[in-house]
């Protein structure tokens, strides 16, 4: 109670501002829209490397191209957005972060995809996504309304979609093939966590019922593909297949997303 007191207090100073003509230090930007946006962000991170995977391993490598280059833009327009709402120091700072990690992701991004280097993929689309998740945390904390919480649950779920992908194009490049497998069986484990509590959350309208259970089917058949037990050549035979159903799997998530961010503006947040 005290934080959502706290949230409706930061549009009262901002109000205020306004009025006596002031700078104000942020834009008038919904909460979360901007959980959304920051959530965002952790998705496209981890897109952005499953493209440059299929990319070097000549998976489709046409759309790969497209998926990276829309990715990026889009990485940039919502960063810009972003960075004219920043109503506490934890966000600014979460921000700043999350600025400086995307500088050098986006260089190694811009450079030929090759086995050599992929191992910095992994670990900078890792640091790009845990700075942007500190971000979307941040933008939680301002209101810690229910309505908002559920935002960041289901943008998870569409990080998630591609953090499995990436990890599993990894393994068929056989880069850090250990971790990687572990890596994606964790994320794995979390979205069916996510699952559960989108499942059991209270308030539900018709149509986000329904992109639940749509989200649910989707994604066991998609987690059925992943654990499918495969040498590194067999992960290559089907890594257009697991492409294309983590695609499937993110674009019902963006829509979740979307209906629950809705919600939360509806609901005043």
């Amino acid at each position: 109670m005290l934080r959502v007191l706290m949230g409706r207090m930061a549009v009262l100073v901002f109000a205020a501002l306004l009025g006596s003509g002031a700078a104000p230090a942020y834009a008038d930007m919904a909460v979360a829209v901007a959980i959304n946006k920051a959530g965002s962000q952790r998705m496209l991170s981890q897109r952005q490397a499953v493209a440059w995977l299929m990319i070097g391993l000549d998976v489709a490598p046409e759309r790969g191209r497209v998926i990276l280059k829309e990715s990026v833009t889009r990485f940039d327009t919502q960063l810009a957005e972003l960075k004219t709402y920043t109503p506490t120091t934890d966000v600014s700072k979460a921000l700043s972060r999350l600025e400086r990690e995307w500088t050098d992701y986006r260089v190694l991004l811009n450079t030929p995809p090759a086995r050599a280097t992929a191992h910095r993929l992994y670990a900078q689309s890792d640091a790009v996504q845990a700075a942007a998740h500190r971000l979307t945390l941040a933008y939680e904390r301002i209101s810690g309304a229910a309505d908002d919480r559920l935002v960041n649950i289901s943008g998870r779920q569409r990080m998630l979609s591609q953090r499995q992908a990436k990890f599993y194009l990894l393994q068929a490049w056989e880069v850090n093939t250990a971790a990687a497998r572990m890596e994606m069986n964790y994320a794995r484990a979390e979205f069916a966590s996510g699952m559960h509590q989108l499942y059991t959350s209270m308030g539900r309208s018709p149509d986000i019922q329904a992109a639940v259970e749509q989200l649910d089917r989707e994604w066991l058949v998609y987690r059925d593909a992943l654990v499918a037990p495969r040498a590194a050549a067999g992960h290559r035979r089907v890594a257009a297949d697991i492409v294309t159903l983590s695609e499937q799997v993110l674009a019902t998530a963006e829509r979740l997303v979307a209906l629950y961010e809705a919600q939360a503006t509806a609901g005043g947040h």
